[in-house]
């Protein structure tokens, strides 16, 4: 008897200290099922992009190469989602390397690259 009472008693603390992790876990998470049927609509987004390096630059805008001359700002409208990408190497940044992936926040907006 004494040992049921343990285990009793073992198995009601331990639900006890369960009780707040289930409370802690998401309820629900909402799937949108209409997003996959939705129209897609491109998104364009104005940016200029600025090279402060104090040398030439080239960056890869989508699967364009473009050369950016130091302080000379570069007018683009880019769709959401482009990548842009370090072409050639600087003291920051490596061939490769990701500057900036366009998103709707940066319309009108300029990225200086150090």
């Amino acid at each position: 008897m004494k040992g049921f009472n343990r285990l009793t008693i073992a198995v009601v603390a331990t639900s006890l200290l369960a009780a707040p992790a289930v409370y802690a876990a998401p309820a629900s998470i909402s799937s949108p099922v209409h997003a996959m049927f939705a129209k897609t609509k491109s998104t364009t987004v104005k940016l200029n992009l600025r090279n402060e390096t104090g040398s030439v630059m080239e960056v890869k805008v989508g699967d364009k190469v473009v050369t950016l001359d130091p302080g000379k700002p570069v007018s683009m409208t880019l769709e959401v989602g482009t990548r842009i990408v370090a072409n050639s190497a600087t003291p920051n940044h490596a061939v490769g390397s990701l500057i900036e992936e366009v998103v709707s926040d940066h319309n009108n907006a300029t990225i200086i690259i150090h």
